[in-house]
């Protein structure tokens, strides 16, 4: 055992800032996200307003249908379609972790290593010694 812990008590942990993703956070719909309602009730801004938003919605559901459109005239074809690669950016990157986090990661993995360096050097001498004990 240590002589200091592995949590300190004494700390208090920073809670993970959760991003919630909104559909209209894409780059190609973020004309739509829906803005303060204005003082006036203008009914003519507010109609422009809304035709814009319906606009690049419709254009944003024209491309995804487009772009399925194509994978599957791909496929029929015999064609491998294009990876879909929405996501794969942000999974294939490690997580962020904070400092501390990823000093206890890197800790563990030090002390796997000896472990397994000192196992690796036991399985050496048991050899070592039944080659040459004579048995």
């Amino acid at each position: 055992m240590s002589l200091f812990s592995r949590k300190p008590k004494n700390r208090r942990r920073r809670s993970a800032s959760t991003k919630k993703e909104d559909i209209l956070d894409t780059p190609d719909l973020k004309s739509a996200k829906p803005r303060k309602r204005a003082k006036s009730d203008d009914l003519v801004g507010q109609v422009y307003q809304l035709n814009a938003q319906i606009g690049a919605i419709e254009n944003f559901l024209a491309k995804k249908t487009a772009d399925q459109l194509q994978r599957e005239r791909m496929k029929h074809e015999g064609v491998i379609p294009p990876p879909d690669r929405a996501g794969s950016r942000r999974d294939s990157k490690k997580k962020n972790l904070s400092h501390a986090e990823r000093r206890r990661y890197h800790a563990e993995c030090n002390k796997s290593g000896i472990h397994f360096f000192f196992l690796f050097c036991l399985a050496i001498v048991i050899g070592w010694w039944l080659l040459f004990s004579g048995v």
